[in-house]
């Protein structure tokens, strides 16, 4: 058991051998669960989930990013409260990154605060985002302005639950544990690398193994960071492009292999800056794009001006400088502050050309 120390409260992530005996566990003690669901999960595993949830205290959701939309958390918190959740309840969220973010938001302002547990059940999720305390929620055509920092009281790991995604679901979580790999240096990328044999890998052993080390990786950065006001910031490695990248091409390109271009892009314009080889670019280009297919031919369909637009719209950023995690090479990444117009426009429009 992992226990993450937060400035709201300590929670910990606990690994269990099956989805009913974490879901067996968090009801114990007659505390009155009620449950947030992806609704594609509960499908694939509605068998499971009959034994132990209580069918009268459940909302699904159909996991997107038009469900992250703002406007539409208002039936989610309705049918919550119809359903009989009160502050003395918990919340147990199952589902991926888009269902974290509904719920962590759902739990950081219900009642002003409600407690809730966290069954993540992606790579990207298990991997990366359920711990960090963080909620983004979309509003309009801005992705991600809206959230809060709330982490969940608890965190039930279910490695089994990885079996059943798709392809491109494993990919995109290795998106994120490349980037973490990048961010701790040359011998965790290539021990990774090496361990990818297959894009994307499929052993259960490989997976979990690399869902520890990255939350080994991630942990110290959200104890000493937690609001992302200084070194957490390293963590965006490649989010500013590949947000920009998400948002133009309308979601089309998944978010971890949207990050993946974007670490390319990031290292590009590092190489352009003179911060890094052109050497160490195009070593990286070689071990990543391969998780891009097919993905990256999108970008070249995406009007420049549209992914620029994004950038401009990044909550990170102000005016026309924009602030970015670029690379001084394996473990050295540094926020830099880059002009959009005299440095970025060219460096994205050469990228994009190139791929």
């Amino acid at each position: 058991m992992l226990t993450i120390q937060s400035q709201s409260h300590p929670y910990s992530v606990e690994p269990f051998d099956g989805l009913d005996a974490a879901l067996v566990s968090v009801s114990t003690g007659g505390v009155k669960c009620h449950y947030l669901i992806d609704q594609a999960f509960a499908d694939l595993y509605a068998d499971a989930l009959a034994e132990v949830v209580a069918t009268g205290r459940v909302v699904y959701v159909k996991a997107s990013e038009e469900a992250k939309q703002f406007d539409s958390l208002s039936p989610v918190f309705l049918s919550l409260l119809r359903l009989g959740l009160k502050r003395d309840g918990l919340l147990v969220v199952i589902g991926g990154g888009v269902l974290q973010d509904i719920g962590c938001f759902i739990a950081s302002v219900l009642f002003r605060g409600l407690r809730w547990a966290l069954l993540p059940t992606t790579l990207l999720a298990q991997a990366d985002s359920c711990i960090g305390s963080k909620s983004s929620i979309n509003i309009g055509p801005y992705k991600n302005q809206l959230g809060t920092f709330y982490p969940p009281h608890r965190i039930m790991l279910v490695a089994s639950t990885l079996h059943t995604l798709p392809a491109d679901e494993i990919r995109s979580g290795f998106g994120e544990i490349i980037k973490l790999q990048l961010l701790t240096g040359e011998d965790g990328f290539r021990e990774l690398m090496a361990d990818c044999k297959e894009v994307p890998p499929r052993d259960p052993s490989l997976l979990h193994k690399w869902v520890l080390r990255s939350m080994a990786v991630k942990q110290p950065y959200i104890e000493a960071d937690e609001f992302d006001k200084g070194v957490r910031n390293l963590l965006n490695y490649g989010h500013t492009f590949g947000h920009a990248y998400e948002s133009a091409s309308h979601f089309a390109i998944p978010h971890g292999i949207a990050v993946l271009l974007g670490m390319l892009t990031a290292t590009f314009v590092s190489a352009r800056v003179g911060l890094v080889p052109q050497e160490h670019f195009e070593e990286l280009c070689g071990f990543l794009m391969p998780w891009c297919h097919p993905y990256q031919n999108i970008l070249l369909g995406l009007p420049v001006e549209s992914v620029l637009t994004a950038i401009r719209h990044d909550k990170k950023n102000t005016g026309e400088v924009i602030n970015c995690i670029l690379t001084r090479g394996f473990g050295r990444m540094e926020k830099t502050p880059v002009s959009l117009a005299d440095v970025l426009a060219p460096a994205i429009t050469s990228f994009i050309a190139r791929h």
